[in-house]
């Protein structure tokens, strides 16, 4: 890291790469727009299209490929029906493969152009080992990359429609829901309107967590092949806690609508005598307490602990954060571990070899250093984003096992407190019931492009969203916080009407 120095900085600048594309733009508009192939051959500083090849699925469009720099990979998808806008999409996990996690949200569909990247590297998502000794990567991956695609993407859109959009948006979740809060944070100039799903906004507060929970999961670093505790004892604090807090909304329907103020300690079920299946012993409690606890050290709040609804889920504590037997792969018992244990050997400590066992939590600061200043999106300073108009849509589901929804929460009253009029153009919609942007038993089909747009377009700040059940069919209200959707007392719980915001 200590050899990376200013000029990789200006090498991955976008400053002179502007400026063409606002000169480009304008020369293109007097002449007919390429056809889909003719835009292999655009002319761009520092970047270069590799391919343009027309598609019918899932609408006819024209998809073009390219690189910037040296290895920034994307991705723009044009629709033949172009609705005029743009759509930016996130990456998740460590990012390595083209991917934009708008299409997921039906962009291309709605007839919005819209574009992914790579991020400047290839790995598979969970596998960090390309950060060794690359800080420039570090940078692409942090914010730099999706700045610039989001340049060369418009640069595209304007020559091939002959316009530029009207409208530009992005919309990711997890590490693409950092993506947005950066957009937001570092280039408000970008976005018109940013989705941020459930943000991996606080990358000191998502790795001691992870570290945290591995260690007590798999105190010694040889065995790694069986966690502390078993699905067995994970159904029990499921049960428990719904028994005691589920019907705080006025609706027992097997969902905590609002785990915060469930007062369920996990102590409760600490074995009488000798270990058993359904109570925790002192190793188990340690567990649930890494988990539901947060991480303090010297008093000082590094990240809030986990919410509950996730412990017996799939998708839930057994893929994220205490692993299973089989684990994720060979030495990976979990994605916490996998997540948890890459920042640190690749990111922060440089050595491939180091293990979580025996760290002193009050490191974590220190050692970040840079790397927070280069991957973290916790500024609560948004005047730059919402002075041009901007509108920034956060939601985050409450049992997420992947990141805690409190990293969420904790931004946002911290983005009020430090601008209480912030509450115009910025919302967070907490998802009850739903697993790590999607998935559980909560409510988690929202349509946020419509959303935002709807917002962007001059629409009123959104009071509520519906959000429909992936299974079994219809949908309740979801409120944003610090309201949650209390039942009125008819009803299946199945309908947003049946519903209000408090």
């Amino acid at each position: 890291m200590t050899g990376f120095h200013k000029t990789c900085l200006l090498r991955s600048t976008t400053a002179a790469l502007a400026l063409a594309m606002i000169a480009g733009a304008s020369a293109g508009a007097a002449s007919a727009a390429p056809s889909c192939d003719a835009l292999v051959g655009l002319k761009m500083p520092d970047a270069r299209i590799t391919s343009a090849v027309e598609a019918a699925t899932p609408v006819a469009h024209c998809k073009v490929t390219g690189v910037i720099g040296k290895e920034t990979n994307f991705a723009v998808w044009l629709p033949k029906d172009w609705n005029g806008k743009f759509v930016m999409g996130g990456q998740g996990g460590f990012a390595g493969s083209v991917e934009n996690q708008a299409m997921a949200a039906g962009a291309l569909q709605k007839g919005y152009a819209t574009a992914g990247t790579d991020t400047g590297h290839s790995a598979a998502g969970s596998d960090g080992s390309w950060a060794l000794g690359e800080m420039e990567r570090i940078v692409n991956y942090g914010h730099a990359a999706i700045h610039r695609v989001t340049e060369v993407s418009k640069f595209v859109i304007a020559n091939h429609y002959e316009k530029p959009a009207d409208r530009s948006y992005f919309v990711g979740c997890s590490n693409g829901g950092r993506q947005a809060l950066q957009s937001a944070q570092r280039y408000p100039d970008d976005f018109d309107g940013i989705v941020a799903g459930a943000p991996a906004l606080d990358f000191v507060g998502v790795a001691s967590a992870f570290i945290q929970v591995t260690t007590a999961t798999y105190p010694d670093a040889a065995n790694l092949d069986q966690p502390a505790i078993n699905l067995a004892d994970r159904k029990a604090i499921a049960a428990a806690a719904l028994a005691k807090c589920d019907g705080d909304d006025g609706l027992k329907d097997g969902i905590i609508v609002d785990p915060p103020s469930c007062k369920f300690d996990p102590a409760e079920l600490a074995c009488k005598g000798a270990n058993a299946d359904g109570c925790l012993s002192p190793a188990e409690l340690k567990v649930a307490r890494a988990v539901l606890g947060g991480v303090s050290v010297g008093g000082k709040l590094l990240q809030p602990g986990y919410a509950l609804g996730s412990e017996d889920k799939p998708g839930g504590w057994d893929l994220w954060l205490v692993g299973r037997k089989d684990g994720i792969s060979r030495g990976v018992p979990s994605l916490a571990y996998s997540f948890g244990v890459g920042l640190m050997r690749y990111f922060v400590k440089q050595d491939p070899n180091w293990v979580p066992q025996g760290y002193d939590p009050a490191n974590f600061e220190k050692d970040f250093g840079l790397i927070d200043k280069t991957l973290s999106a916790k500024n609560p300073d948004l005047s730059a984003f919402r002075s041009r108009g901007g509108k920034l849509l956060m939601y985050h589901g409450w049992s997420d096992a992947a990141l805690t929804p409190n990293m969420s929460t904790r931004y946002i009253s911290r983005v009020y407190d430090f601008d209480q009029t912030a509450r115009n153009d910025v919302r967070l919609f907490m998802l009850p019931g739903v697993l790590h942007c999607a998935g559980g038993p909560g409510p988690d089909r929202v349509d946020v492009i419509d959303a935002i747009d709807a917002w962007v377009a001059g629409g009123p700040a959104p009071d509520s969203l519906n959000a429909g059940f992936a299974t079994g069919g219809g949908g309740r209200k979801v409120c944003p916080y610090p309201q949650k959707a209390v039942f009125k007392g008819q009803g299946d719980g199945r309908s947003p009407d049946q519903f209000e915001c408090r």
